[in-house]
C-alpha cells in the first residue's frame, strides 16, 4: 500500500484549506451540535501529520472520521511509508463517504481503510496493537473505551485526544485514567482546541 501517483502537495494544501473553510461555515449554521462536522483545527491536523512523520507508525487508528479532515492530514503524514495499515472509524456512513471523496480527490485514498462501525465494537473485536491512535469522537463514550485502549497500546504507542482544553470537564475522568497509569507519560498541548498525548512506556 503506497501513495497514489495523483498526489500533489500544493493541490493538497489548497484542497484542505477549502474543506476547512467550507465545513467551518457549515458548522456555524447548524443549531444541533450533532449535525456539525466538528473537525480538528488546522494546527492540530498539521501536528498529527508531524507526529505520523516522526513516529513512522505501521498501524494507525482514527476514532471519529467525520468528513475526513484529520484523516487527510494523517494520510499526508503517512504518505511516504510503505506497509502501513491506517483504519479510520465512524458510525455515520454519510460522513465516511464524504471522507472517501476527499481522500480520492487528493490521491490519498489508497492509504486509508474507512470502516463504518461503532468504535466500542471495533475495539472489542480487534487483537491489533496500534502505534498511533487519534481519538476525536463523542466524548460521553470515551470512558467506555478506556479498558480496550490500554490493550491496543504497547511500548512506543502514542494516543492523541482532541478537545481536551475546550471541553476539559467532559474528558477529565477519561484522561485521568492515563495520567494516573504508570505505563504512560502524558502531556496536554495547547494546540487547537487542546490535544492530550499519552506515550506508552511499558508493556
Amino acid at each position: 500500500m503506497s501513495m497514489h501517483e495523483g498526489f500533489e502537495r500544493t493541490y493538497f494544501l489548497s484542497y484542505c484549506q477549502s474543506v476547512y473553510d467550507t465545513d467551518k461555515t457549515y458548522d456555524s449554521e447548524q443549531t444541533n451540535r450533532l449535525n456539525r462536522h466538528r473537525h480538528v483545527e488546522l494546527d492540530s491536523a498539521q501536528f498529527l501529520a508531524n507526529i505520523a512523520m516522526i513516529r513512522k507508525p505501521n498501524k494507525v487508528l482514527e476514532i471519529g472520521t467525520s468528513t475526513g479532515f484529520s484523516t487527510l492530514w494523517l494520510a499526508y503524514g503517512l504518505r511516504r511509508q510503505s506497509n502501513i495499515e491506517f483504519i479510520s472509524l465512524d458510525i455515520d456512513k454519510s460522513r465516511s463517504d464524504a471522507a472517501r471523496k476527499h481522500l480520492q480527490n487528493t490521491g490519498l485514498y489508497p492509504l486509508v481503510r474507512l470502516i463504518v462501525q461503532d468504535a466500542f465494537v471495533f475495539l472489542n473485536e480487534t487483537d491489533d496493537i496500534f502505534d498511533l491512535i487519534f481519538l476525536d469522537a463523542e466524548r460521553q463514550f470515551y470512558s467506555n473505551y478506556t479498558e480496550r485502549l490500554h490493550k491496543v497500546l504497547s511500548v512506543g504507542s502514542v494516543l492523541i485526544v482532541d478537545n481536551v482544553i475546550s471541553h476539559g470537564g467532559e474528558v477529565c475522568e477519561f484522561l485521568t485514567e492515563f495520567i494516573n497509569n504508570s505505563r504512560y507519560i502524558c502531556h496536554t498541548l495547547d494546540i487547537g482546541a487542546g490535544l492530550f498525548m499519552a506515550v506508552c512506556q511499558e508493556p
